[in-house]
This record gives C-alpha cells, structure tokens and sequence, in this order.
C-alpha cells in the first residue's frame, strides 16, 4: 500500500469527481462498481430540487456515441421516452426557398433531448449507483495532485478531502484544471466571437422531422423540436463588431435586425419583442488544454478540457465517449500510470478534430454556398459520396452514425476535399455535370478504405 493510501481517513472516497454534470455523473456509474466509492461534488444545488437547468441550452443532440454509453449504463430506453427523433436538418433559405439535408443517408435520426431532463436521470442514475455519494453546494477551490485531495467549501465552511483519484468533469471554468495549470499544462480558454440567446418557438407550424434553421451569413436561427410539441430556438450573432452584432442592437432594433432576418419566425412567435428584451446574453466559449492527466491520479474528462462549438451537437457525446474510454483504458491494466496516459493520448487528437469541425459547422449553416466554384465543390463531393457509397461517407455521417475516431473522421474529409479540387483543376467545373461514366473514369482507384484514400492519380 502506497504511504498516501495509508493516510487517508476512514470514510474517504476512492474517487472524488469534481462536477456533477452529465459528464460527472456518468463517469461516477461507470467506476464506483469497478473501483469503489466515487464522491461528486457540485458546487450548484441540486437540480432536481428546483435549482432549473443552470443557463444552459435547453436541448443537446444525442448520437451513436452518446447511445452507446447510455446503453453501457443501462439507460437508453428511459432517456429514449424523452427523446425526438430527428431526419435531418431544414435550411429556410433568405429566398424563400427551403432545403432538407438528411443526416443519415439510410434515415437514420439523431435525437433532440431536453438537457434538464436527461440530467435528472443521470443523476438518479448516480444516485442509485452503490458506492456513489453525491454531495451539492460543494464549492472546489484547489485540488492537490499528489496526495491527492481537494480543498472544497461548503456552508459549514472549508474541508480538505482526501481520496485516491480526482476527475475534472467540472466543465470550461473548470477548477480541477488550474491545478494541472500549475504543473505547466497550457490551457486555451476564450470566448467565440459569436453570442446566442434562447428564444422559445411555438409548435404547429414546424416539421419535427427536422432541425430547422435560418442563415443570413451575418446571423443565424436555429429551432430544435422538443417533447412538449414546441421548439427550443437560438439567435446567433456576433458579440461585438459591426451591425448586426448584439453590442450594437438592443431593443426594439434588434426586434428589428431579427424581424428583418427572419420574417418567418417573428410572424411565429408572438412574444418575440418580450423575449429578445428579456433573455439573457450567453457567451460560446471554447477549451482545449495540451494536458489531461497527472501520473495516476488525475484525470480531466468533458468541457473542462475541450469546451466546443455547438454546432455538431458533439460536445456531450465526446464528453461521454471519454468516461467510456477512460473505463476501457482502465479495464486493460491494473496501471492506472499506463491507463490514463492511454486515455490522454488517445482523445486529445479526438479532441481537437471535433472542437476544429464544431467551429467550421457554424459557418457551413450560417452561409449557404453562393459562389460558383463553391457550389462546384459542393455537387462534385455530393456526386462522388453517391457514386461511391461505401468508399465516400458523408462528415456528419461520420460522425453521428459511427465510433470511428473523430480525428480519422476529419482526415477522411480533407482528403475528399484534396481529390474535388485534383478533380477540378485536372477536369474542370464541366465534370460536376459530367455522366456518371465519365466521372467513375476520371476518378483514381480507390481502395475499400476511405482512410487509405489515394488522391495522387488525379494531380
């Protein structure tokens, strides 16, 4: 026994998880039955007992990634019973015309969930879990690395606790993370230049098939189908900058730019003018840390090291493909030195493919494809998907519909783009109408694969 074991005091946790999230309570379920007792510690109230949902967005996406962890956990079918399905995406174009893309090409759906109420059965889920203690109104204020403990402050005052392993899962103002700061780890932390607000959108006049959204290019209006039969809506602009930004609007002239931007919602939602004076303002902010473990005692899972971009609807389901992932390093070795090395190196590139194409998303819906040689682009890589169906998989596909490596997902991708534009410059914009005969010659061999995509043959 380890000299730090042998100090601990009678009753302390195994592991202490800082943040009682969806990320921290699902990683408390998965390791309190292999590891013992695991203790949360959420500095919020707890939100089953009317604390509300915490200012964040009132739906997240659910995928195959975030599934599989459900159904590891045995809760898919109770979080199925909260869930809509949704086909595909529906672009209201400023012309009046509309476009659905599906997002799946054999009808698969991802699924709309009402964040709170995912978040109440994680954590009856937590708390029904033997060995795991939640305790709320725990404010962290230091976690000690090398003991290991933690500095946390409740109403009754401060405490040190100690444990043999800490979890950041305490998201992008994360407190377990500045103690790996202090060891030198390098941390990004900012916010996007882009700042939403949620607006509520009255059912009945929607497809719930669908995601909808509206683009402008300098803005964008999203609407999400919930349970209840009516919508959850969010505004996207720029913070600061030019008109239309939300530093230069307020009031009745951002009734204005959004009325402007989008008749089609404003003649929906009767309550428009009240809601756009009265919601709240909420920064996108981003996280990517080059460090998520100490030796064998810390770990950091979640938003806490890769806050993203919403705009993929992944950042839960990295969130939870890290607790499943960190568990599958530890089942493979009793090291816990060796496992959660494993775990870092494996998800950090993870990581940083999908905060990059969370980002990238949101200019792809904002501003449809006008240009020319852009919209060739687009119809060559749509053409070649549909030529070659098991060589060529849609991104979102990729992404939503597989466990592929979110980085291998986004190598996939770039180099179909590097083949569109050899394609291109070799052919020119006449191969995008081009036969499919015709286009099935001039594109290279292609292997199985799409990982081993050859591109050279077409330079």
């Amino acid at each position: 026994m380890h000299a730090k074991d042998e100090a601990r005091t009678e009753g302390s946790p195994e592991i202490v998880v800082v943040g009682a999230g969806l990320v921290g309570a699902v990683a408390a379920v998965y390791l309190a039955p292999r590891f013992g007792p695991v203790t949360i510690l959420e500095k919020r109230a707890d939100p089953r007992r009317g604390a509300g949902g915490q200012g964040r967005s009132l739906t997240v996406m659910l995928s195959a990634r975030g599934w599989r962890v459900l159904s590891d956990l045995g809760l898919a079918e109770a979080v199925r019973e909260i869930c809509v399905p949704l086909h595909g995406r529906c672009a209201h174009l400023p012309d009046g015309s509309s476009h659905v893309t599906p997002y799946s090409r054999d009808g698969q759906p991802i699924w709309s969930v009402e964040r709170e109420r995912l978040h109440h059965i994680l954590l009856d889920a937590a708390e029904a879990t033997v060995g795991v203690r939640l305790r709320f109104g725990q404010r962290v204020h230091s976690v000690d690395l090398d003991e290991p403990a933690v500095l946390v402050e409740d109403r009754h005052g401060r405490q040190r606790l100690t444990c043999r392993r800490v979890l950041g899962c305490d998201g992008a103002h994360s407190a377990a993370r500045a103690a790996l700061a202090a060891r030198g780890a390098q941390a990004e932390v900012r916010n996007l230049e882009l700042a939403y607000q949620e607006i509520d959108v009255p059912g009945g006049w929607l497809d719930r098939r669908t995601m909808h959204y509206w683009p402008t290019g300098d803005a964008l209006f999203a609407a999400f189908p919930m349970p209840s039969g009516e919508f959850s809506g969010s505004l996207f602009m720029r913070r600061e900058g030019p008109a239309p930004s939300y530093a230069t609007v307020e009031g009745q002239d951002l009734l204005k730019v959004f009325a402007a931007g989008f008749p089609e919602p404003t003649a929906a939602i009767p309550d428009l003018a009240e809601q756009l004076a009265t919601r709240s303002v909420s920064s996108l902010m981003v996280v990517r840390c080059d460090r998520w473990v100490w030796r064998d005692t810390f770990a950091l899972l979640g938003d806490s090291c890769h806050a993203m971009a919403p705009f993929m609807g992944h950042g839960m389901n990295c969130g939870f493909e890290d607790a499943r992932t960190l568990i599958a390093c530890l089942d493979s070795t009793e090291d816990w030195t060796a496992a959660l090395a494993a775990y870092e190196k494996s998800r950090t590139e993870d990581a940083d493919a999908i905060s990059y194409l969370s980002y990238q998303h949101y200019y792809i819906m904002a501003n449809p494809p006008q240009e020319e040689t852009a919209h060739a682009k687009g119809v060559l890589r749509k053409r070649l998907v549909d030529l070659f169906p098991d060589r060529f998989v849609p991104l979102y596909e990729q992404c939503a519909f597989t466990e592929e490596s979110y980085a291998s997902v986004l190598r996939n991708d770039q180099r179909l783009d590097r083949l569109v534009e050899s394609l291109l410059g070799r052919y020119g914009a006449e191969l995008v109408t081009a036969s499919d005969s015709r286009l099935r010659a001039c594109t290279p061999p292609l292997t199985p694969n799409t990982v081993t995509l050859e591109d050279s043959g077409c330079s």
